[in-house]
Order: C-alpha cells, then structure tokens, then sequence
C-alpha cells in the first residue's frame, strides 16, 4: 500500500501544475482519490481504515518535508504545501487518533505559515466569506462542520502540548492563540469578538483561550465594553449578540479592570482601574454585576472557578479534564463556562 501512495507522489503528483491544489474542488478530488486508496486497501490487506489513514498523512507529510529539505528549508507552498490540507482533511474524516500524526501536521503547517488561520476562519465566518477576505476556500462542507474540525484540531493540540512562537505574541501561544496572519495579527478571540460570535467565543473560552495572550491594549473585554458605549440606544436595547458576549466574558475574569489613558499611568502610577470607575452607567444599568465591577467583592464560588479553571489550564486539562472532576453536574458546567 505504501508503494501505491509513494509512487503516486513520485510520478503522478510531481507531474501536476504548482497551483493545481488551490481550487477547494481539486484538494477535495486527491481527499476522494484518498479514501479510495485507504477503504480499498483496508478491505484488500484486512486492516482497519484508519491504520491505513495514517500511512497515507505519513507519504503526505514526508513528500513536503522532501521538498522543504530540497528547497533549504524554504516551502515551495503552492501544491508542495497544500498537500498538508489534504491530509488534514484526511485526518479528521477518518478521526485519525494518533496524536503524534496530527500534531506534526500542525507543526508543518505552522512552519510555513506562522498562523493557523486557514482552519478557524470557517468556524468564525463560515465557509461563503472566507475566499473573499482570506484568498482561500474551507476544506469543511459547512459551518457546522467548520466547528467540528476546529474542535478535533484543539482537542490534538492540548493532547500533544503544542506550543508556538509568534512575532505577533510576546513569548510561545497555544493552538488556540495563535494569530491570524490576515487579520493583522490578530488573536482568534478578537477576531470573534469584532465579528460578534458568542456560541465560537464560548468554544474558544472553554479551551483556554486568553483574553490577555498578546497583551495589547484595549483587551478583548475592552473592545466589548467600547463596542457598547460607541451605541447610542437605551440600556434595554443592546445587540442580544454582544450582550451574549460580554456574559461569557465576564464568567472568566475575577474582576473587570480596564487600563487607564497611559498620559494618566504615566503621572500617577495607576495603570488599572475597576470598571465602575471608568462605566458606571454600565453597572447601574445591570449590565455588569456589581461583583464584576468593583463595587462589590467578587463571589468566592466564582473566584474559586477561575482558580480550577487555571489550574486545568496549566495541565493541558481544558476543558475535558472537567469531566473528571469529582462534583456535581452543576458545578462541572459551570466550570465549564456554560453557566454566570
């Protein structure tokens, strides 16, 4: 079987057009070519289609390394580097499980790209927009699927610890900090926020995503709180979606602060305040709660929550290793940011 696949590298796919990988319905024809290939070979060989999944990512995986290592470890991009997207395709059609697998595709594909773009921007805007602002088609049917894969791919690189370093960041990310290179760098948290999607917000929260992993300044929680004052309508009639927003934020800090106009830092030393200071009307419309603002102590339940949720962080436990937690289904949810 591993001869079908190398040969076919060697003779069929070295024949091809640089760009022949570029359209999605060409990448999606070498997936189909694929998993003939692997159901045919399964059946033929008496072995499971996932054994021989992974041996098809491998011949991928090794036919860019070549020409990585024939060009100085320079990539060739064009079908030379699309060909990883076929084996990630590959990967989570087939729900490869071999971490080691997977995560080296993640690492080559951060290799040349610096960014993990091309698989959040489907979850984020689903799959009609991302050719007009990215220049690239999902490989994933639809949204839903989108969010799938996104998961499958953040479940790897918790499972295999994958740390990355980034211009954009100061010190390593996690998969799920990485920047957008075609988003001006921008972290996916904050993509999401600008966009206004609290149901991918959720799902990046609850594996780890920061709210403070590239350290700029306004914060995520920031751009929310500009978002509503920038509205000029009553309290009552805020977008249900930012308002859904700000919610899930506020489940993951203690305490709201916000940085003061750094003319003001400068003299006075004081480089955060608690939101009240800076909101008010924020908090005396209910939009925040009192124990978020600084008006009122945090809750011990939920700084206790953001204890264990930093602790699981630390481990690579997030958000599955919740399950494992010995507490009430309450309490696990609620750990689990699916409730205030």
């Amino acid at each position: 079987m591993e001869v079908v696949i190398d040969c076919y590298f060697d003779q069929i796919f070295s024949e091809m057009e640089r760009s022949s990988l570029l359209s999605r319905y060409k990448r999606r024809a070498l997936v189909n070519y694929f998993t003939a290939i692997i159901q045919g070979c399964a059946k033929g060989e008496e072995l499971e289609n996932t054994d021989v999944c992974e041996r098809a990512v491998l011949a991928a995986l090794r036919y860019h390394n070549l020409t990585l290592v024939e060009n100085g470890s320079i990539c060739l991009l064009g079908k030379f580097h699309n060909v990883l997207y076929v084996a990630m395709k590959l990967c989570f059609d087939w729900e490869l499980r071999n971490n080691e697998i997977v995560s080296r595709l993640l690492n080559d594909i951060f290799y040349c790209e610096k960014t993990f773009e091309r698989i959040f921007v489907g979850a984020i805007f689903g799959t009609r927009v991302t050719h007009f602002l990215s220049g690239w088609k999902s490989d994933f049917e639809d949204r839903e699927e989108n969010i799938r894969a996104l998961i499958y791919f953040m479940d790897h690189a918790n499972s295999g610890r994958l740390l990355y370093s980034s211009p954009a960041s100061t010190g390593k990310c996690r998969f799920v900090d990485v920047p957008m290179e075609s988003y001006g760098q921008a972290i996916p948290i904050r993509v999401v926020i600008q966009l206004g999607s609290p149901d991918i917000l959720l799902l990046l929260l609850r594996y780890g995503a920061s709210s403070f992993a590239d350290g700029l300044s306004p914060s995520p929680l920031e751009m929310v709180l500009n978002k509503f004052s920038e509205l000029e309508v009553e309290p009552g009639q805020y977008p249900p979606q930012l308002v859904a927003c700000l919610r899930v934020l506020l489940r993951t800090v203690p305490l709201v602060r916000v940085n003061t106009p750094s003319h003001i830092a400068d003299r006075s030393g004081v480089e955060t305040v608690p939101l009240y200071d800076q909101y008010p009307k924020f908090v005396e419309s209910n939009l925040v709660p009192p124990e978020r603002s600084g008006v009122s102590p945090p809750e011990l339940k939920h700084l206790c929550r953001c204890r264990v949720r930093q602790s699981l962080f630390d481990n690579w436990a997030l958000p599955h290793g919740i399950k494992e937690l010995r507490i009430p289904q309450s309490l696990r949810e609620y750990l689990d940011l699916l409730a205030d």
